[in-house]
C-alpha cells in the first residue's frame, strides 16, 4: 500500500538541490555539472548526453527483449533512454506478460509482478551504464483519472522509495504547461524527493508541444531544461537557446522532436533538429516513430539510419571538450537561415553547421591560433572528414559544402591537430 507522506514541502525541495551522482559510479548522465550547463557521470566526470525514446521499454517487451534494445542502444552511444514507467496509454494496459501495473487499477495497490519486471530492465540498464528517465506521470485523461492532488505525493514517494538505490534513474513528469499543473508537479517532486531522499535529478517535460519545462525554470526542484519542439525546423534552435540564456543557468534536452519515419520525417530532417539544438548550448534524445506506434515491430526499426547518424553526432562531440561549448552565431559573417555555431569557450575551434547544402562564410578570428586554422567538413551522415586546408585565423573566408553531402558540419580547429574526430 502506498503511504502518505505529510513532510514539509521546503525541507524535501532542499535535498533535491543537490545532486547525488557521488554515490555512484555509473556511465551514464546522472548529475549537473559545476557550471550547471551540462551533464556528469557517477563519478563527476563529463557526460555528454545522447538520448533515445522507448516509452514503452517496460511494458511492450519481455526482459531478454528489451535488454537487446538497451544493446543496441549502448553500441549506438546512446546513454539515456526515455522511458514511461506505465507504458503509453494511461496505466491500465497489461505489460507483455499480461500483468498490470496495478491490482484493480487503483494506484494504491501497485502489482508486484508488474513492477519486478521493471526492476529487471533497470538493472539491465544499469549493467550497460544506461540513464533511465522514467515518467511517472502523463497529462492524459488516463492518468488523470489515476493521478489525482489527492495522492501524487504518496505515488511519487513509493516510486522514489523503490528506485532510491538505482543509480541510473532520472524522474520525468508530463503535464501541460500551464499554471493549472504547477500544483500536480509539485507535489509528486516532493514525494519522489521524500521516497528517495533526492538521489536522482527530476526534470519535466511538458505535452503538448511546442512547449518547454522552463515554464516553471525557477522551481528548485527542477535539475535541468526538457523541451519537446515535435518539428524538424528552426524552432529546435530557437527553444534551445531561449532555455540557454535563462537564469538561473539548467542543462537543456530537446527530448522530443520530429520521430523518424513519422509523418515523413526524414533522416536529414532528425540531423537538422539534433545538430541545431547542439550548437544552440542544448542537448538531444533522438526518436523513431515505432518506437510508440509500433513497438513490436522494433527488429524492423532498430537499426533506422537516423539512430546510426546519433552515433556520428555523439562520437564528434565527444571528440572535442565539447563541455566547453559556446553558442555563437557571430562565428558567420551573416545568418544563413539555416545555419548554426558555436565556438570553445577558449577559442581552440569553433562549429558551423549547413541544414542544407551551401556556402558558409565564417570569421576565422573566432579561434585564437597561433598563425594557422585548419578547417574540415565532417559529414553527419557518415562521420568522415574531409580536410579543406589550413589558413590564416584571421579574416573571413567562405567555404562551400563537398559535392553530394545533404549537411555537413565545418570544423575550425585553433590548435592545427590534424582533422580526425578521434583525436
Amino acid at each position: 500500500m502506498i503511504q502518505k507522506f505529510c513532510g514539509s514541502l521546503a525541507s524535501v525541495l532542499l535535498s533535491f538541490a543537490v545532486a547525488a551522482c557521488s554515490a555512484s559510479g555509473i556511465g551514464g548522465p546522472v548529475g549537473i555539472s559545476a557550471d550547471h550547463r551540462s551533464f556528469v557521470d557517477g563519478k563527476g566526470r563529463p557526460c555528454y548526453w545522447q538520448g533515445d525514446t522507448q516509452w514503452e521499454l517496460f511494458q511492450g517487451f519481455t526482459e531478454p527483449e528489451a535488454a537487446a534494445i538497451l544493446e543496441d542502444r549502448r553500441s549506438k552511444g546512446f546513454n539515456a533512454i526515455q522511458v514511461m514507467l506505465l507504458g503509453v496509454g494511461g496505466g491500465k494496459k497489461p505489460n507483455a506478460l499480461g500483468q498490470k501495473p496495478f491490482l484493480n487499477d487503483a494506484l494504491s495497490t501497485p502489482n508486484e509482478a508488474y513492477f519486478s519486471v521493471v526492476d529487471a530492465i533497470v538493472k539491465a540498464a544499469e549493467q550497460k551504464d544506461l540513464v533511465l528517465v522514467v515518467g511517472i506521470y502523463h497529462k492524459s485523461p488516463e492518468y488523470g483519472k489515476l493521478v489525482t492532488m489527492d495522492n501524487a505525493r504518496s505515488w511519487g514517494e513509493w516510486v522514489g522509495r523503490r528506485y532510491r538505490s538505482a543509480p541510473n534513474v532520472i524522474w520525468s513528469m508530463y503535464p501541460v504547461a500551464n499554471a493549472a499543473y504547477v500544483p500536480l508537479v509539485r507535489e509528486l517532486a516532493a514525494g519522489l524527493a521524500q521516497g528517495d531522499g533526492g538521489s536522482h535529478l527530476i526534470t519535466v517535460h511538458p505535452d503538448p508541444s511546442p512547449a518547454s519545462s522552463s515554464w516553471i525554470h525557477e522551481e528548485p526542484w527542477l535539475s535541468f531544461n526538457t523541451l519537446q519542439s515535435f518539428s524538424s525546423g528552426f524552432l529546435n534552435h530557437q527553444m534551445v537557446a531561449a532555455d540557454y540564456a535563462r537564469t538561473p543557468v539548467k542543462p537543456v534536452v530537446n527530448a522530443e522532436a520530429r520521430y523518424e519515419e513519422e509523418a515523413g520525417t526524414t533522416p536529414l530532417m532528425v540531423r537538422n533538429g539534433a545538430y541545431w539544438s547542439c550548437l544552440a548550448g542544448g542537448f538531444y534524445s533522438f526518436g523513431h516513430g515505432g518506437n510508440w506506434m509500433h513497438p513490436k515491430d522494433w527488429k524492423k526499426w532498430i537499426d533506422s539510419p537516423a539512430s546510426r547518424q546519433m552515433k556520428v553526432l555523439g562520437d564528434f562531440f565527444r571528440s572535442l571538450d565539447w563541455w566547453n561549448l559556446v553558442p555563437d552565431r557571430a562565428v558567420l559573417s551573416g545568418l544563413p537561415k539555416d545555419a548554426s555555431a558555436a565556438r570553445s569557450a577558449n577559442r581552440d575551434w569553433a562549429l558551423v553547421y549547413l541544414a542544407s547544402s551551401g556556402t558558409a562564410t565564417v570569421a576565422l578570428d573566432a579561434v585564437k591560433a597561433s598563425g594557422m586554422a585548419r578547417v574540415s567538413w565532417m559529414n553527419p551522415v557518415t562521420g568522415t572528414l574531409q580536410e579543406v586546408g589550413s589558413f590564416p585565423a584571421t579574416g573571413t573566408r567562405s567555404f562551400t559544402t563537398p559535392e553530394g553531402w545533404t549537411d555537413a558540419l565545418l570544423f575550425v580547429d585553433g590548435r592545427g591537430r590534424p582533422a580526425s574526430i578521434r583525436d
